[in-house]
């Protein structure tokens, strides 16, 4: 019996289980979508705030209307940005008065879908910010996404000779795993969480 075969054979045999593994996924997937956003704003809405605020945790998570957490990483990003540690997308050069002028026509003509603008800023986010640099003379426009972190996931593990198929999901830093050799029952699982990303 060929590889494939065997397969096939494999999860014909145990369809109900593997059925009940996605079924149980799937409803976790959506209760923690449903807690991780219960109560949070979404918006879409440029905003601008000031480039020191920009690095301010607890001023970005009010602006920003994220939590705790987020905020933080929001804020970690950006700093890198602000030490060259990460390069810009686009760059382009805008007349004006003043760059409190320059990041108020930017917000709103990220607002209007401007076609004049890079398609990067215009791209659809859950968080754009428009941050005015007076020392530098620039405006840096960030656009954050905050729902692309859910992942399911499939593996194989081996332990003790043995080789168990595994599903699981994970919600930004947290994953989950369970695993069967069987197909008719856990036995295996597994929780981790990334303590460094980069």
């Amino acid at each position: 019996m060929s590889r494939k075969e065997v397969v096939i054979q494999f999860f014909k045999e145990n369809w109900k289980f593997w059925l009940s593994v996605c079924l149980a996924v799937a409803f976790f997937i959506i209760a923690v979508t449903v807690y991780m956003h219960k109560g949070e704003k979404h918006v879409t809405e440029p905003i601008t705030v000031k480039y020191e605020d920009s690095i301010n945790s607890e001023k970005m998570k009010k602006a920003l209307g994220v939590d705790a957490g987020t905020s933080r990483e929001i804020t970690r990003q950006i700093e890198r940005i602000h030490d060259g540690d990460v390069r810009p997308i686009v760059t382009y050069t805008v007349e004006a008065p003043t760059v409190d002028a320059v990041a108020t026509e930017t917000a709103k003509a990220i607002k209007e879908g401007d076609a004049r603008l890079p398609a990067p800023a215009l791209e659809q986010t859950d968080r754009t910010v428009v941050t005015p640099d007076l020392n530098k003379q620039k405006i840096d426009v960030y656009k954050i996404n905050l729902r692309n972190n859910h992942k399911i996931k499939t593996g194989l593990l081996s332990a003790d000779g043995k080789t168990y198929l595994g599903a699981g999901y994970q919600a930004g830093r947290w994953e989950g795993m369970v695993y069967t050799r069987s197909g008719r029952g856990v036995d295996a699982a597994s929780v981790s969480y990334t303590i460094k990303q980069w």
